[in-house]
């Protein structure tokens, strides 16, 4: 009996090579560069949002960089121990003499005030060595009640 080749199958079919599954690239790179035109033709550029286009009523115009106001010297004041350490006296700057008790000190806070013009003076509170706790509260109590916004503490001094 004579052999019959094997050219692959059972059947004595010819088994072509197996190839992966791919799609066609014809039409998906045609549909792409389709696109790809489309949005090129159809794209408006618009200027970046920054700058909005205005106007200025005549002679307001202001010439070179406009510079911020400048800003008050702090009110500083000085909370010193009286001679007895039970209580504390107030020292102001730009005052005569020391202030003796808050009252006082609250109406010279106010009259400072009236002299500025308003209350965005900053007020500095600076406790000299050992002064009772209660003096720099009612020092800021003062500030706080003659109307001013801007009240901090400094470092104590020794």
């Amino acid at each position: 009996m004579a052999t019959r080749p094997n050219h692959g199958g059972p059947h004595g079919r010819a088994q072509a090579p197996r190839r992966g599954a791919q799609p066609p690239m014809t039409p998906m790179i045609d549909v792409t560069f389709q696109l790809l035109l489309f949005f090129l033709l159809t794209c408006e550029f618009r200027e970046s949002e920054g700058n909005l286009p205005s106007s200025l009523p005549p002679g307001t115009v202001p010439v070179g960089p406009v510079a911020p106001p400048p800003l008050p010297d702090p009110i500083q004041i000085r909370v010193r121990p009286s001679a007895d350490r039970a209580s504390a006296c107030y020292q102001v700057t730009g005052a005569a003499a020391m202030i003796r008790n808050p009252g006082e000190l609250f109406w010279h806070l106010k009259a400072r005030q009236e002299q500025l013009g308003s209350a965005d003076a900053p007020v500095v509170i600076l406790p000299d060595g050992p002064v009772p706790w209660e003096s720099v509260v009612q020092a800021f109590n003062q500030a706080v009640r003659a109307h001013y916004t801007k009240i901090g503490f400094g470092r104590q001094t020794l």
